[in-house]
């Protein structure tokens, strides 16, 4: 029967082997240096990647300053438009709210008898103000009459009359009827 094997241990026995010091040196020997690789590899990922980002940056400010430029150069262009924008807006307004002006001087032209001549003539947004010279009491009186009778004009009133060489000089004032709108559905 073959005898029982004998260990031998040449290495003496450390008594420090269980020191947390020990224990330290031998986790950072081990799985210390896995992690200096890893780390060491993110910043080398990190500086190549670097490269690449500057480079984006770089085509982003110019990108950036070329749409500056265009801005700058279109700027004139741009007040412009917008002016001719608040313009129209401020027009479309105002149609909206007033009453057809061509309608009142229809109105007006249609109802204005011979002899009879309008000096100035203001429309506002419900009223109607005008100079008027006639030429004889004649058609002073048909136009009174005119448009004192005309359904699209309420409230006529007659303010300061006057004789004149050239005849009979007065000014008229009327309110404006706005005409119903039918909406279309």
């Amino acid at each position: 029967m073959p005898a029982n094997s004998a260990t031998i241990n040449l290495l003496a026995e450390d008594k420090n082997t269980n020191s947390p010091w020990n224990r330290i040196m031998i986790w950072i020997t081990s799985y210390g240096r896995y992690i200096m690789i890893s780390t060491e590899l993110i910043v080398l990922i990190a500086f190549a990647s670097r490269f690449s980002l500057d480079r984006k940056l770089t085509d982003l400010k110019e990108n950036i300053t070329e749409k500056q430029e265009i801005l700058e150069v279109n700027k004139e262009l741009e007040q412009k438009i917008r002016s001719v924008q608040e313009k129209i807006s401020a027009i479309k307004l105002l149609m909206r709210e007033q009453p057809a002006p061509v309608e009142t001087l229809m109105v007006v032209h249609t109802l204005l008898p011979t002899g009879t001549y309008l000096d100035t003539l203001t429309i506002d947004k419900n009223k109607m103000t005008t100079n008027v010279t006639a030429d004889s009491a004649d058609s002073f009186t048909r136009f009174l009459t005119n448009f004192s009778s005309a359904g699209t004009l309420t409230g006529v009133e007659i303010g300061k009359v006057g004789k004149r060489p050239s005849g009979i000089l007065f000014t008229l004032t009327a309110n404006i009827k706005q005409p119903s709108v039918e909406k279309k559905n």
